[in-house]
């Protein structure tokens, strides 16, 4: 079943048109998608995992000025919502079954991936099984290769927060809402942009609970396999990341031994979501992701 919405998103200065679409997956879950501007055709894969994509919202509208950009709502998260959330229908095989159904969905086009942090890991699974689908993948402040960067990542962000993002961490508890918002300016080198771009305090980060362990705990498992099958990934890669990024910058190392040709810029005084960095760093983040695909 294919379903046909239009929807336009109006955005200060620039309008541009949005169409959400959906394909069935393998196990007969509806998927869907968002299509944003024209051009070389991008898919974005938002973090988590469980994240509800509508966080690179931002990032998108601003691609899609050059860009197709295919915003995937990968499933439990946006419109993508599952009937039952277990081991069965979140797990890595599921996920490369549905970047498989997009891709048969674009006429087995190539595949662009564009993933920041989960949606960068998710990219690494899906070129181990489907190196071949695959025409570049651009890394934007990714997680590892492997879950060793899991050790110091909490830790990372725990150190930049002030006492009052503790307390409302507590308050977010108390009022059974996203603790996410509280440690959201962990993730920034700029504390001024942080709070800036903090969503509401109600904002619904994850579509569906129980994502976030079921799909880091089926990924995790899989790390030497992952690392072994990535040997049959050849194509290019790029990498992209805030030098302040509290993943840390061994990930980048890790991934250059997997990736021989791998290139990698680091952004000065930038962390975790470089769009959303102070104006002077988005512009050196989006000079690099043109550079990337060659339009400068």
């Amino acid at each position: 079943m294919k379903k046909l919405l239009y929807l336009i998103l109006l955005i200060p200065i620039f309008i541009s048109a949005q169409t959400l679409k959906s394909f069935e997956s393998s196990d007969g879950t509806e998927i869907y998608y968002e299509e944003f501007g024209q051009g070389k055709t991008l898919i974005l894969l938002s973090g988590g995992p469980g994240l509800n994509p509508d966080y690179l919202k931002e990032l998108s509208t601003t691609l899609s000025k050059k860009y197709k950009c295919i915003t995937l709502h990968q499933r439990g998260t946006g419109k993508s919502i599952l009937e039952e959330v277990n081991s069965q229908t979140v797990n890595v095989d599921r996920y490369i079954e549905d970047l498989n159904g997009l891709y048969k969905e674009l006429g087995n086009l190539k595949l662009i991936l564009v993933g920041h942090s989960w949606g960068g890991m998710l990219s690494f699974s899906y070129a181990a099984n489907e190196p071949e689908k695959i025409e570049k993948i651009i890394l934007l402040n990714t997680g590892g290769v492997t879950d060793k960067f899991y050790s110091w990542f909490g830790s990372n962000i725990n150190m930049r927060l002030f006492p009052e993002d503790l307390e409302l961490y507590q308050s977010q508890i108390d009022n059974k809402r996203s603790t996410l918002v509280a440690i959201w300016p962990g993730y920034f080198f700029d504390r001024e942009m942080a709070l800036k771009s903090r969503p509401a305090l109600d904002y619904k980060f994850n579509t569906q609970a129980g994502i976030n362990s079921l799909a880091s705990g089926d990924w995790r498992k899989r790390s030497e396999e992952r690392v072994e099958k990535l040997k049959n990934y050849t194509g290019p890669i790029d990498l992209i990341t805030g030098r302040q990024d509290p993943v840390g910058e061994s990930v980048v190392y890790e991934a250059k031994t997997v990736f021989p040709q791998l290139n990698y810029t680091f952004i000065e005084r930038c962390g975790h979501f470089p769009w959303l960095e102070r104006e002077d760093r988005s512009k050196i983040f989006y000079d690099l992701f043109d550079k990337s695909l060659d339009l400068n």
